[in-house]
């Protein structure tokens, strides 16, 4: 009985470290590649929050990031001037600075999905297509609830 527990210790240990080992590699591959098309990992991860919660406060954007405001409003401020998103001032109170999209963040949002596209096939063309079936059904189950 302690052989199997040491047995499924050791194959959740290797399921965990190949696992977090895919994803970092993963990450890797799309920081690279978002300095292809001229992005820091900071940016694409306000773009991406900026689609996630639709016109996001800077103070969120800074506590999502875990970062500090001034941060945050440089790294907006590359993304305004790029002319990828727009500052939105309330009104009624001028501390608030909201965040949208342009119309020119489409073009980009299709470069960057082409990107992670490309790593992908990159990453698997390694597999056969059975392994590839298998990892497609493997992921299905994960996928469930």
């Amino acid at each position: 009985m302690q052989n199997k527990v040491k047995k499924d210790f050791s194959l959740n240990k290797d399921l965990e470290d190949s696992i977090l080992m895919f994803h970092y590699k993963m990450i890797s591959e799309i920081r690279r590649k978002s300095k292809e098309i001229g992005f820091t990992s900071s940016q694409l991860e306000i773009l991406h929050y900026v689609a996630e919660k639709v016109n996001p406060t800077m103070k969120e954007i800074a506590e999502h990031l875990q970062i500090k405001p001034p941060s945050v409003t440089t790294l907006v401020e590359a993304l305004c001037k790029k002319k990828l998103l727009k500052r939105e001032i309330n009104n009624k109170d001028k501390r608030i600075v909201r965040i949208s999209f342009t119309e020119n963040i489409w073009k980009v949002f299709k470069s960057i999905k082409n990107k992670k596209h490309l790593i992908l096939k990159d990453l698997f063309s390694r597999l056969s297509n059975e392994d590839k079936k298998e990892v497609v059904r493997i992921i299905s189950v994960l996928n469930k609830k």
